[in-house]
């Protein structure tokens, strides 16, 4: 049984290097829900996180209009870890871009995590023991707020990227090799119709990260 775990992980992690483009991004929701996937499927971590480590992935935002799903854009992102410090991740995401109700469209701009505005800004990681009968040891979680802007490229229009948004994951495989879980975002436009929202307000969507030492 232990040598099927260890081929099973060893398939998701060629898997998972495998999706990643020259810029870390995936052309389309299949390849990123493929790489996502592979990194979930090594199994959650179940022994304490030490030292430090870089993270490279992506994050996939859904997009929005009139309340239903108009397309997704994708963004490399980039995360670091210090799993002794008070507040152990730092962030960064960029090059988004995407299809959306058909239209290939890109933005400008990073999101990062010192930009966020949240007063009540999330950067910890949490862990929580497993039972016996599980096995035992503990499962490592994280959440991370993150700020920042992305500018349309064709039409100019700012989404402000507002408190609320943030990522929240759990790490996979031996030793944290790998990161993943939901994006929450809450966008303010400037100068139009959002095209992440669908809304000229303030409005949310959500979508998914993952990323892999």
């Amino acid at each position: 049984m232990r040598l099927i775990h260890i081929s099973a992980a060893l398939a998701a992690t060629s898997l998972l290097a495998g999706c990643f483009g020259n810029n870390g991004v995936s052309a389309t929701p299949e390849e990123f829900n493929e790489a996502f996937l592979a990194a979930a499927g090594l199994g959650v971590t179940t022994t304490p996180l030490s030292g430090s480590a870089t993270y490279n992935g992506e994050m996939q935002i859904l997009t929005l209009e009139n309340g239903s799903e108009s397309g997704s854009i994708r963004g490399a992102l980039e995360l670091t870890a210090n799993f002794a410090s008070a507040t152990p991740f730092t962030m960064s995401a960029t090059d988004f871009a995407g299809e959306i109700n058909g239209q290939q469209t890109t933005f400008s701009g990073t999101l990062t995590h010192d930009q966020s505005t949240d007063r009540s800004a999330f950067n910890e990681i949490r862990t929580a023991a497993l039972p016996a009968i599980a096995g035992g040891g503990e499962t490592t979680s994280m959440a991370l707020s993150f700020g920042g802007t992305l500018t349309e490229d064709a039409t100019g229009v700012e989404n402000k990227f507002e408190p609320g948004s943030n990522l929240m994951g759990n790490f996979y495989g031996t030793d944290g090799q790998a990161v993943a879980g939901a994006v929450g975002v809450a966008i303010t436009p400037t100068g139009g119709t959002s095209a992440i929202t669908g809304a000229s307000f303030g409005a949310a969507t959500g979508g998914q990260f993952y990323a892999e030492q």
